[in-house]
């Protein structure tokens, strides 16, 4: 075993940024931009976290999105820092009469059962430009991709990542729900 000298960083003020080209382009492959959770860890929220406690983590680890996960990390759901506005968490909280600090993640996040997701082997084949298209088309800023045949969350892409690697901003939009339709008709 060896003793290793440790280095003061008093004038140390400089951040090493990658210089590694982590470009793609339209036509590169799909599996460029995904976030595979065989290389790296999913960002993951335990169902028993409070509401606001979650706030509090996704703000910290800067995350915009965690999986939700039960004590044996089985999926549950989604959980987004646009579910975490204070005036959601307020509604939700008045609806069930229950205090702000009660509400559990799980009381705020997109249930599995909601959710769609793009298949692993299909993505395999695909190309940015395809993933884009499906992330603009269904207004999503995130989207699982399952393994079919493992029976099992693979991974995500997440449009700020594509956006990051295109160095192009993505512009997505929800798709309009009735009623938005019937508000613009009035």
């Amino acid at each position: 075993m060896r003793n290793l000298e440790l280095f003061s960083t008093v004038s140390i003020d400089h951040l090493l940024w990658s210089s590694d080209e982590d470009t793609a382009k339209l036509n590169s492959p799909a599996l460029s931009i995904f976030t595979d959770f065989d290389h790296s860890q999913p960002m993951v929220i335990d169902a028993c976290t409070t509401a606001v406690n979650a706030l509090e983590i996704m703000e910290k680890t800067h995350s915009f999105m965690r999986l939700v996960v039960d004590k044996s990390n089985n999926f549950l759901g989604v959980l987004t820092k646009h579910q975490l506005k204070h005036r959601k968490i307020l509604k939700k909280a008045n609806k069930y009469s229950s205090g702000l600090d009660e509400l559990l993640v799980t009381d705020m996040m997109l249930t599995r059962e909601k959710l769609m997701a793009l298949d692993y082997e299909q993505i395999s084949t695909a190309n940015v430009s395809d993933v884009v298209r499906a992330l603009q088309e269904n207004g999503l800023h995130h989207i699982l991709v399952i393994d079919h045949q493992q029976h099992h969350i693979r991974g995500l892409i997440s449009a700020n990542d594509v956006a990051r690697k295109l160095r192009v901003p993505i512009n997505i939009e929800q798709p309009p729900s009735f009623m938005h339709i019937f508000k613009a008709a009035i």
